[in-house]
């Protein structure tokens, strides 16, 4: 006999008890967290069974009539959680269910969902991962050639580490240098990841650096994110002269020396891009994945839109 599942509206969830569901599950990401939902997904819905034994968010949108669900920005993984890994077997149960509300869906599942989604419509997508249970003269060790000599040179450049506790500074940073290259990232996105970093800085789950030259002048930010079992390389802004410098090398080895030996996971939140792979790969970080789940269930003309 299949498990009931629920399907929860936006204002029927309770957030404290969803919260609590995803600290219990043993694949917990922060991103299942209400406050990551509401703020990246506000009409966010949800699919239960039983009393949060497994649950899945749904990243709910509505254009031209059609119900769809979506991998919304800034938010790398989500899918199906769970308390109890069997209950991982479930998922297909889960597809069909959203499948009978929405006509299509392109969201990003776990790393512990992989299993059960290779049958099914999905893109393999890649992160680094680096564990950080050693002191620091031993991560380091795993260092390329290229990662070393980036992080000398950028301190033989003068280049100083300070605390950054102004958001905006980072976001403007960005769409500054960066952000012409993602034309799919618009002004609410930013919004949004600026009322993130925001609580996160006032709640402690947040850390941002900057990188400046001798004379103080800002070159570079890295904002590291504390999940449940991991640091999170969250977001980056990176200037010219920041990559002349070389500081995000300075930046990534200064996040590592300081969470090395905690036993955590340093997740360098994924890539596609080869040469972002390069720069994670060589400070030691090892390729995993994650599954894409795209559903297209939608009449024509509108199935012909990939």
């Amino acid at each position: 006999m299949n498990p009931s599942i629920k399907y929860l509206t936006n204002d029927t969830i309770n957030r404290t008890e969803w919260d609590e569901w995803v600290r219990s599950a043993g694949n917990r990401r922060i991103y299942a967290s209400s406050l990551f939902l509401d703020i990246f997904c506000p009409r966010w819905e949800a699919l239960v069974m039983g009393e949060g034994e497994a649950f899945m968010p749904l990243t709910r949108n509505r254009k031209f009539g059609i119900s769809y669900l979506y991998q919304p920005i800034f938010v790398q993984q989500l899918g199906l959680f769970f308390r109890d890994a069997g209950c991982a077997d479930h998922l297909p149960l889960f597809i069909e269910k959203l499948s009978a509300s929405y006509s299509f869906t392109d969201i990003a599942m776990n790393e512990m969902n992989n299993d059960q989604c290779r049958t099914m419509q999905c893109k393999v997508m890649h992160n680094y991962l680096l564990r950080l249970d050693k002191p620091y003269e031993s991560a380091a060790g795993k260092y390329n050639s290229n990662t070393r000599r980036n992080i000398i040179k950028s301190e033989r450049l003068g280049t100083e580490l300070r605390p950054c506790f102004r958001p905006d500074d980072v976001v403007r940073l960005f769409t500054g240098h960066q952000g012409k290259l993602y034309p799919n990232i618009r002004r609410k996105n930013y919004e949004r990841l600026g009322s993130l970093l925001d609580r996160g800085l006032a709640e402690g789950f947040v850390e941002i650096k900057s990188a400046c030259r001798h004379d103080g002048r800002v070159i570079a930010f890295a904002c590291m994110l504390k999940d449940y079992d991991r640091y999170v390389f969250y977001f980056s802004a990176n200037t010219a002269e920041g990559r002349e410098h070389a500081a995000m090398f300075l930046l990534v080895d200064h996040f590592i020396r300081q969470y090395s030996g905690t036993g955590m996971l340093l997740d360098f939140n994924g890539s596609m891009n080869p040469n972002l792979a390069r720069f994670y790969s060589g400070f030691g970080a090892e390729k995993t994945y994650y599954p894409r789940l795209r559903i297209n269930n939608l009449r024509y003309p509108f199935r012909l839109f990939k």
